[in-house]
């Protein structure tokens, strides 16, 4: 199978929190769990022009979440990975 089509795609290579959400199907509850977790690439998003900004956005990474995800599917055992096909008759 062709690797684009277990990639998330969007125009952007970075999206917020909420987007991301919709585009994997979870909760932003969810997503934000994920964040304090550690699990997700994440860009910081602050004015450069204030010295002690309070606000901030944190965006994640597309392109990175994509590449793990690819190597978490990849480098399962053969037997997890392909026993999809199985009900395929593959």
């Amino acid at each position: 199978m062709n690797k684009e089509a277990y990639e998330i795609r969007y125009p952007l290579d970075a999206v917020p929190l909420r987007k991301f959400a919709e585009l994997i199907g979870k909760t932003e509850t969810a997503v934000k769990n994920m964040v304090e977790d550690g699990k997700l690439p994440l860009i910081p998003w602050k004015n450069p022009d204030n010295p002690a900004p309070r606000r901030g956005e944190q965006w994640v990474f597309l392109p990175e979440f994509n590449r793990a995800m690819h190597d978490a599917f990849a480098n399962r055992p053969k037997e997890q990975r392909d026993a999809w096909l199985l009900w395929l008759g593959l």
